[in-house]
């Protein structure tokens, strides 16, 4: 049974096709995620096109170890573009070390579940999650030099002289600043996380 043309799949093309499909979904885990339609069509609409270009033979018997090789052939293709895929991720993915609110020190979502790693019943503090945010949030109102003031004041513990000495600054331009700081937390409602 040669190939004739204008017509319709023939049912050993049907055949040929079933039998590769179900083949290397059994081989190849990344295509159970397809239906098997799916496959079918896929691998049928490329049969169609890959027969328009076989010439004519007088041999009667179709050409199915030639189907079978065009098949196998785009079978492992779409494995090979399901994986590089797979393995480029979603390019719409939040990253967990990306800053939640675009700043360069600001909280992490990998922060965050972190926290919520370390306390997995959730019994824990959820207010200072919300902090974390918030001060991140008014953390990036303020000026490089504000945040580098807040940052030794906070983080490192310093002294307000041991800050104006580390900076260069005298002691009363110090609290100028830090006047300026109370201001924009206070803004923003959030006057009760700095100490006195």
């Amino acid at each position: 049974m040669a190939l004739k043309e204008e017509q319709g799949l023939a049912n050993w093309e049907i055949a040929t096709a079933k039998k590769l499909v179900n083949e290397y979904r059994r081989k190849h885990r990344i295509l159970e995620r397809e239906q098997f339609e799916d496959l079918m069509q896929e691998c049928l609409a490329h049969w169609i096109v890959a027969r328009r270009r076989i010439p004519p033979d007088p041999d009667p018997r179709p050409p199915v170890s030639y189907m079978a090789q065009v098949l196998r052939n785009k079978l492992t293709d779409m494995v090979r573009e399901m994986t590089a895929d797979k393995r480029a991720g979603d390019p719409g993915a939040l990253s967990l070390d990306a800053p939640l609110d675009g700043t360069e020190d600001g909280i992490t979502l990998g922060d965050i579940l972190a926290d919520e790693q370390a306390d997995p019943a959730g019994s824990g503090d959820v207010d200072s999650r919300h902090a974390r945010i918030d001060l991140s949030r008014v953390m990036a109102l303020l000026t490089p030099a504000q945040q580098r003031l807040c940052q030794l004041l906070g983080e490192e513990g310093l002294s307000i002289k041991e800050a104006a000495e580390r900076l260069r600054i005298p002691r009363g331009t110090l609290y100028e600043e830090i006047k300026r700081i109370r201001r924009i937390f206070d803004q923003q409602g959030l006057g009760n996380y700095l100490k006195d």
